[in-house]
């Protein structure tokens, strides 16, 4: 999660989307690291949708990714 928070604070979004998504895709957490997981990536989605309303592109193309992601999900 480190590693995932680290490149979204650098700046791609993208990478950082595809990590947490992996992270939340993963059998071995614990209940308690998979809340704190839920917990950021909540946070870190929040800020990515805002950012997105306001019209940064890298934000929108990692929007689109979380969402389509999520439907590969299900």
């Amino acid at each position: 999660m480190n590693q995932a928070l680290a490149v979204y604070k650098a700046g791609n979004l993208e990478d950082a989307v595809t990590r947490l998504q992996k992270l939340r895709a993963a059998t071995a957490l614990t209940p308690q690291q998979r809340m704190d997981l839920n917990d950021k990536m909540a946070s870190v989605m929040g800020e990515i949708y805002a950012l997105a309303a306001k019209g940064d592109s890298r934000a929108i193309a990692a929007v689109k990714q979380y969402e389509q992601m999520q439907t590969q999900r299900r």
